[in-house]
């Protein structure tokens, strides 16, 4: 899998579309004189959502966004602005798409990123994987995820 883009949410990206940066764009493989393009993508639990890529064809500058289907992953998966989301693309696999979200969270004093859960409300535990960077070794830890 090669990460097409890694991306903390604004208010804009939770409420009305997700504005993709535009290196992103030729991973979307949009054919030419079309200025949209829909995609399945698979959640970290395996469910599939259509998104649409658009694209506006006036002016040099591109400004891709998620838009149809984007509003109801973020309904349904209880996604938050300050989330980050990471979007995956399967080079051997023929538009193969995943998608990851993770909420800031508080582990001992420190802020790590934590996976979201499907219909996970908040103020539950949750299991966190951290790395520690100076020898390199992954822990599993349990915290409780803050009211947002």
């Amino acid at each position: 899998m090669k990460i097409l883009f890694t991306k903390v949410l604004t208010n804009t990206d939770v409420e009305k579309r997700l504005a993709v940066p535009n290196n992103s764009l030729k991973h979307f493989e949009l054919e030419n004189g079309n200025c949209s393009k829909s995609f399945e993508v698979k959640d970290e639990n395996g469910s599939t959502w259509t998104f649409r890529c658009y694209v506006r064809n006036d002016g040099a500058y591109k400004k891709p966004v998620l838009s149809s289907g984007w509003r109801q992953f973020v309904l349904n998966k209880g996604v938050h602005q300050g989330d980050l989301i990471t979007l995956y693309k399967d080079v051997e696999a023929e538009a193969s798409y995943k998608i990851e979200v993770q909420r800031k969270i508080k582990l001992l004093g420190k802020e790590c990123w934590s996976s979201l859960e499907p219909d996970q409300p908040t103020g539950v535990t949750a299991q966190v994987q951290t790395t520690n960077r100076r020898n390199r070794r992954s822990y599993s830890s349990l915290a409780v995820l803050p009211d947002v």
